[in-house]
C-alpha cells in the first residue's frame, strides 16, 4: 500500500475501468463518486475501524443520487425532451429510491438482508451505468449529429447489441462474486467479533485457576469457531490471512520464496443446480480430503468462499508439481448420488514476499485480481504474477502517481525544437516535448515517465495538457509578433480514444485566435493503430476541422507503407535512425534515398528527424530533403528562448551553396 493511502481506498468491491464510460465527461466523474460510496459502504461492513453508521452512508448514497439522477435528467431532456426513453430512465431513477427505503425500512439489518442490498447495489449500479446511462448518453450523441429519434435508438441498438450485453453479463457475474466476498468478510467480523467479545468477558472474570483454565479452553474454542470454515473444517479467510502473517514473521524472507493461489473452481454452480446443496457440500468436503492429501504438510488449505479455496505454499519451487497434483486429483471421477462428477479449476498466483512491505491482506487480494483476470484470459489454467512483475506493477504505479502530482502541481513543462528548411533558414515550425520538472529527480525527458502510460487513461490527459499548452503558447507568440505553427506527439491510444475528435474541436474553440491549420498533429506508433478504418476516419474528422497530421517516425515499424497508402497525412517525418547513419555509409544513404522518394512519390511533405550534424543536412539536401530538424540547428528549448534563437538563426553555409536537387553526391543505386 502507498505510503499515506488509506485500506478503504484500495478495499474495492465495485472496481471501476474504462468500460463504464459513458463517453460524457461529467456524468462518468458523478459515476465514479456513487462507486466510491458503494466502496466505502462495503468498507464499513468488512472492516473493523469504520466510525460511520449504515444508515449515515445510505443517507449520503441517496443524497448523492438524487443530485446525479437530476442531472443526467437534465442532459437526456435537452436532448431527447419527454420521450418514452427519457420517461423510462426517469423510472428507473425512481425505482432506485424506493428499493433503497425499503432497505433502509428493515427492522433487522441481519446477514440476509445485507447480501440482498450489496446484491442489488452492485447489480443495480453494473447494468445502470454499462446498460441504460451508456445507452441515453449514446443517444444523445447520435441526436446531436442529426439523426431523428428513430434512428438514433436504431443505432445504438446496433451498438450495444452482440459483444456488449456479453461483457454486462461478464462483469455482473464478477461484482456478484465481489459482492459475495464482501458478505463472507462480514460474517467473519461478525464471528470474530463474538468470538472476541466472549473470550474478553471470560478473561476478565479470572475468578479462579479452574476458571483460567477453563477460559483458555473456551478461547481456542471460540477462535477456531473464527478462524476455520464450519463446512470443510480449512481455514478460512482470516485464517489464511493468519497463516500467511506467522509465516512471513518467522524468520527474514527472500523475495518470491513463498506462494499464495487463489483458485475458483470452474462451472461449480451447474453442481449446485444439477444435484442439490447437498451434494455440492459433500463433494467440498470430498475435495478438501483428496487435496489435503496432495500438499506437503507445511503447505495451508483454506475455503475463502463458497467455491473458492486458497493454497499458502512455503516453497516456491514446489509451485508446478503441486499445482499439477491439485489438477489431477480434481479431475479423478467423484461419485455423488449415482452421478459422477469431475471438476476443473482457475487459478490466480502470487510470489511473495515482493518488494516493499506489504499486508497479509493485500497479497490475497492480488490473488484474487489475478484470479478474476485468469477466469477471463485463461478459464481452466491460471496465471501468476511473481517478483518481478510485483516490483514493476509497484514502480509503475509509483510513477503513475506522481504524474497525477505533476498534474495537479504544474510540475510539467514544454520544450519547442525548431522545424526549418536547411537551404532558406525558414523557419517553418516546432515540435512541442514535453518535460517532467520533477520535485527530487529534476527535469525529466519523455523517456523516463511516458513508457508508464502507455494503454493508461493518463495518457489521455498528458496528451490533452500537451494540446492546451501549445495551443496557449502560441496564442503567447502571436501577441510577441512570433507566428508559429506547432506539432504535437499525439500516441495511438489518444488517437483512438472515443471522443478525441470532440476533445480537439472543444480545446480548438478556447483559441479562436489561432487558426487551426497552424497545429500539425503528430500520429506516435503508428503500429499501435488496432482499427485502421477507425483511425481514418477519425484524421479525416479532424481535418474538417482544419488542422493537419504528420506521420512521425516514417520509415519505423512493418506496416509503414500501408500506412502511408491509407492514413490522408500532410507531412511525413523521417526516423532519425534513417539519417544518423547517412555519414560514411553507402547502404543507409540509399535506404534514406528510397524513403525520401516514396515519400515524395506520394506527394507529401518530408521533414528529416534527428540532424545533428552539417554532413548530414548536406546528403539530405543533395537528395532533394530541404526540412529538417535537430541538435545541428537547436536542441528543444524552453518557450521564452524560442523568440530569440529565431531571430538568430541562420543556416550553414554548406547547406546554402548546396542546390537542392543536386544529387552528384548521391551514389546510384
Amino acid at each position: 500500500m502507498a505510503l499515506g493511502q488509506k485500506e478503504s481506498d484500495v478495499f474495492e468491491i465495485f472496481p471501476w475501468n474504462r468500460n463504464f464510460e459513458t463517453g460524457l465527461e461529467d456524468i462518468d466523474e458523478q459515476h465514479r463518486v456513487l462507486v466510491s460510496i458503494l466502496n466505502r459502504l462495503a468498507w464499513h461492513f468488512a472492516s473493523d475501524a469504520s466510525e460511520l453508521s449504515t444508515e449515515h452512508i445510505l443517507e449520503e448514497l441517496l443524497a448523492y443520487a438524487a443530485y446525479h439522477f437530476e442531472y443526467e435528467e437534465t442532459i437526456w431532456n435537452e436532448a431527447m425532451g419527454g420521450s418514452d426513453v427519457a420517461r423510462n430512465h426517469h423510472d428507473s431513477h425512481q425505482m432506485f429510491f424506493v428499493r433503497i427505503q425499503m432497505f433502509k425500512q428493515r427492522d433487522d439489518p441481519g446477514e440476509e438482508t445485507l447480501m440482498e442490498l450489496f446484491d442489488y447495489l452492485t447489480r443495480w449500479l453494473a447494468f445502470h451505468i454499462l446498460e441504460s446511462d451508456r445507452r441515453m448518453a449514446l443517444t444523445v450523441k447520435a441526436l446531436r449529429d442529426g439523426l431523428t429519434m428513430a434512428e438514433a435508438r436504431e443505432r445504438v441498438d446496433a451498438e450495444l447489441s452482440g459483444t456488449i450485453s456479453v461483457l454486462v453479463n461478464a462483469l455482473l457475474e464478477i461484482y456478484g462474486k465481489l459482492s459475495a466476498l464482501t458478505i463472507q468478510l462480514m460474517r467473519e467480523k461478525m464471528a470474530r467479533h463474538r468470538a472476541e467479545e466472549e473470550v474478553q468477558r471470560i478473561q476478565n472474570e479470572r475468578l479462579n485457576k479452574a476458571l483460567e483454565q477453563q477460559a483458555s479452553e473456551y478461547q481456542k474454542h471460540l477462535e477456531a469457531l473464527a478462524y476455520t470454515d464450519g463446512l470443510t473444517g480449512l481455514w478460512n479467510r482470516n485464517g489464511i490471512i493468519r497463516a500467511v502473517n506467522e509465516w512471513m514473521d518467522a524468520e527474514p524472507r527472500s523475495d518470491g520464496s513463498g506462494v499464495l493461489i487463489a483458485i475458483d473452481l470452474d462451472n461449480f454452480a451447474l453442481v449446485n443446480n444439477l444435484l442439490g446443496e447437498d451434494a455440492a457440500d459433500r463433494l467440498l468436503g470430498l475435495l478438501t480430503r483428496r487435496w489435503l492429501d496432495a500438499l506437503p504438510c507445511d503447505a495451508v488449505l483454506a475455503r475463502t468462499g463458497g467455491d473458492e479455496f486458497t493454497v499458502l505454499l512455503p516453497d516456491a519451487n514446489q509451485l508446478e508439481s503441486r499445482l499439477s497434483a491439485l489438477k489431477l486429483t480434481a479431475n479423478q471421477r467423484f461419485d455423488l448420488d449415482g452421478h459422477q462428477v469431475v471438476l476443473e479449476f482457475t487459478a490466480g498466483i502470487v510470489l511473495f514476499p515482493g518488494p516493499g512491505a506489504i499486508a497479509a491482506e493485500t497479497i490475497l487480494r492480488q490473488a484474487y485480481h489475478i484470479l478474476y483476470r485468469a477466469k477471463q484470459e485463461a478459464k481452466g489454467g491460471w496465471i501468476y504474477l511473481d517478483a518481478y512483475e510485483q516490483g514493476q506493477h509497484h514502480a509503475r504505479q509509483m510513477v503513475l502517481a506522481g504524474i497525477r502530482r505533476g498534474l495537479e502541481d504544474g510540475e510539467f513543462r514544454l520544450y519547442f525544437q525548431p522545424k526549418v528548411n536547411m537551404h532558406t533558414g525558414e523557419v517553418a515550425g516546432a515540435e512541442a516535448l514535453i518535460r517532467w520538472q520533477h520535485p527530487e529527480e529534476g527535469l525529466l525527458v519523455p523517456g523516463r515517465f511516458l513508457p508508464q502510460v502507455e494503454h493508461h487513461q493518463l495518457n489521455i490527459q498528458l496528451g490533452e495538457w500537451v494540446l492546451q499548452q501549445a495551443l496557449k503558447q502560441m496564442s503567447a507568440w502571436d501577441k510577441e509578433g512570433m507566428v508559429l505553427n506547432v506539432g504535437v506527439n499525439i500516441s495511438a491510444v489518444h488517437l483512438q480514444s472515443d471522443d478525441f475528435t470532440s476533445r480537439l474541436s472543444m480545446i480548438l474553440s478556447q483559441y479562436p485566435q489561432i487558426t487551426p491549420s497552424r497545429l500539425d498533429l503528430e500520429i506516435l506508433e503508428t503500429a499501435a493503430l488496432a482499427d485502421l478504418d477507425k483511425a481514418v476516419q477519425v484524421i479525416k474528422d479532424c481535418r474538417a476541422l482544419g488542422v493537419t497530421f504528420s506521420l512521425d517516425d516514417f520509415g519505423t515499424g512493418y506496416s509503414s507503407l500501408s500506412y502511408l497508402q491509407r492514413l490522408p497525412v500532410d507531412t511525413l517525418k523521417v526516423d532519425q535512425s534513417f539519417v544518423a547513419g547517412v555519414e560514411g555509409n553507402d547502404e543507409n544513404l540509399l535506404i534514406l534515398k528510397g524513403v525520401i522518394g516514396l515519400s515524395r512519390a506520394f506527394g507529401k511533405t518530408v521533414i528529416a528527424e534527428g540532424v545533428e550534424t552539417v554532413t548530414q543536412g548536406q546528403a539530405l539536401l543533395a537528395l532533394g530533403c530541404e526540412y529538417a530538424q535537430g541538435y545541428a540547428m537547436s536542441p528543444p528549448i524552453p518557450a521564452s528562448q524560442l523568440p530569440v534563437w529565431v531571430s538568430n538563426w541562420q543556416p550553414f553555409p554548406e547547406w546554402r551553396e548546396l542546390r537542392p536537387g543536386d544529387i552528384t553526391a548521391v551514389p546510384e543505386s
